[in-house]
């Protein structure tokens, strides 16, 4: 095992300069920087992380445990993350729960072993906060959580606006015209699904719209229920003429029934998402979608982890929500905006004294 002392001998200077350059801890003249870094190269020392952490306390590492890695959103969030702290000189570890809780602590555990200095964390689907989070050594190793909270655990909190993005999403669908407006739901034991149905229960309450439990489905975040649950609700007596799935993939699930049931969209229901994701702009139509700022909810919570190891976080722990973008497109066009050979759907329990939805519609054609 080549060792400092190997560099040392090839470099021809002492094993402090050596120790110098390696760790960044004093000035090297550039000459004598560029000769130890030769050695370093044409010896391919490798450093023993194990024996510096524990002269420093820190391994450079952070844990990062994420739902789904191959949903987009997480691997935006896992880039921000990682970008963020690879320029701090951290090395990111990833594990992947599939919203499995036993999973979810099994890396926990793991990350532990190997002494992360902290954790970026997207819970799974839980009644309670399991008991390793409760029993969890936040000043030992502090923990940011991701897109997901429990109430009454310690840790910052970064997090989209769930609940202001969804009232805009289906605050558009009801000014577009639409009465019988439809939501596919997370998992509701998830914070951020119960605040994406709330947005929409605002919405609706809002423009005097009652809430009918046959328009309200929970999904699992994921293709297969956006699918099965669609079809739920296109089966029904009056199914919905605009439909609100709450994340990216559920919306993927809705796509392909609307397509393997022949049903148009937007001409026979509109479609609004909670995630946009570049497929969206491909598909016909292209999808009107609640874009999630992933790549800055990752950089966000890598930041305050940061601020955490290095003593400088807040002695309140942070709870910051990150602003979400509607981009209408053609799945839910603006009102007016559909295309002359489209067949305008008829509203017929639309009334003229329906306020404000009734003034909301007359603003916009006027």
């Amino acid at each position: 095992m080549v060792t400092i002392g190997d560099i040392a001998v090839r470099s021809q200077v002492s094993t402090a300069t050596v120790s110098h350059v390696i760790n960044d801890s004093a000035y090297v003249s550039p000459k004598l920087r560029e000769r130890v870094l030769r050695a370093v190269r044409e010896l391919n020392y490798r450093p023993n992380w194990m024996a510096r952490s524990l002269r420093t306390k820190q391994t450079k590492t952070v844990g990062i445990i994420v739902a789904d890695i191959a949903n987009p959103f997480f691997a935006a969030v896992v880039r921000g993350a990682e970008d963020l702290l690879n320029q701090e000189g951290y090395t990111l570890l990833i594990g992947n729960s599939d919203n499995d809780p036993a999973k979810e602590e099994s890396y926990h555990y793991a990350f532990a072993v190997k002494r992360v200095d902290g954790l970026l964390l997207v819970i799974s689907p839980a009644t309670r906060p399991p008991e390793y989070l409760r029993r969890h050594d936040e000043q030992a190793q502090p923990i940011v959580f991701i897109d997901r909270w429990y109430q009454g655990l310690r840790g910052d909190t970064v997090l989209a606006d769930n609940l202001g993005g969804s009232y805009e999403a289906v605050r558009h669908l009801i000014r577009s015209g639409h009465r019988r407006v439809g939501i596919i739901t997370g998992p509701l034991l998830m914070s951020n699904a119960r605040l994406r149905l709330k947005g929409y229960e605002q919405a609706l309450a809002e423009y005097g719209l009652k809430i009918e439990k046959d328009l309200v489905r929970e999904g699992q975040f994921d293709v297969a229920s956006g699918y099965e649950q669609t079809k739920a609700l296109l089966g029904l007596p009056a199914p919905p003429t605009g439909l609100f799935c709450s994340n990216g993939l559920m919306t993927m699930g809705c796509l392909r029934a609307l397509r393997d049931l022949g049903v148009r969209c937007p001409e026979d229901l509109a479609l609004v998402s909670f995630d946009d994701m570049e497929f969206f702009t491909l598909t016909k139509p292209q999808v009107t979608a609640v874009a999630q700022p992933g790549y800055d909810l990752g950089a966000t919570a890598a930041e305050l982890l940061l601020r955490r190891l290095s003593g400088r976080g807040a002695r309140i722990h942070r709870r910051t929500i990150l602003k979400t973008e509607l981009r209408i497109r053609e799945s839910c066009p603006l009102l007016g905006t559909r295309h002359s050979n489209d067949a305008p759907r008829p509203h017929p329990n639309l009334q003229s004294g329906d306020a404000p939805l009734a003034a909301d519609l007359r603003k916009q054609a006027s």
